[in-house]
């Protein structure tokens, strides 16, 4: 008798367990990470016009620093995005793929989805990182030090489908 308890026992566990499980929430986008992903790594530069200088991206594995550096070389303020602050400084690294013409990487809800591409500037053919925040505006940084402005104003019907690409 202790054996048909102990197999309807075991019945009833597999039978709850095998329930439970489709209602268990499924999660379709990657979960937030502290890790910026390689490709992203590194200081990107974007030439901010004449005399002006660059607007500097320093992208490290759990850091992302922001600054605006002058044509005299002088750094402005930094703004520092880190796996170790909290609020609103605190890096939370998001892959996102739906809706967008390729993978893109956003950083923070309030900063820009980023992604690298290649762009031509001043006919030359460069691997850059381009962004986008709001408006069908394309921000384009490259790694090394170009006086060429190469961001620029989309306005296509469909941005969303320019975004990753």
């Amino acid at each position: 008798m202790k054996k048909g308890k102990l197999t309807s026992f075991v019945a009833l566990s597999v039978l709850g367990l095998s329930l439970a499980t489709p209602l268990a929430p499924t999660q379709t986008a990657q979960a937030s990470t502290t890790t910026m992903p390689k490709s992203l790594r590194g200081t990107w530069y974007q030439y901010a016009g004449r005399g002006s200088g660059y607007d500097v991206t320093k992208v490290k594995s759990h850091t992302v620093t922001l600054y605006h550096l002058s044509a005299k070389g002088n750094a402005g303020h930094k703004y520092r995005f880190s796996a170790k602050k909290s609020g609103t400084y605190k890096l939370k690294v998001q892959r996102l793929h739906k809706g967008y013409g390729g993978t893109v990487y956003s950083f923070n809800p309030n900063q820009a989805v980023m992604w690298i591409s290649h762009r031509k500037i001043n006919g030359h053919k460069y691997r850059v990182m381009k962004s986008y925040l709001r408006q069908g505006y394309f921000s384009v940084s490259t790694k090394s030090k170009v006086a060429h402005v190469a961001s620029y104003q989309y306005n296509g019907s469909n941005y969303m489908k320019q975004i990753g690409k």
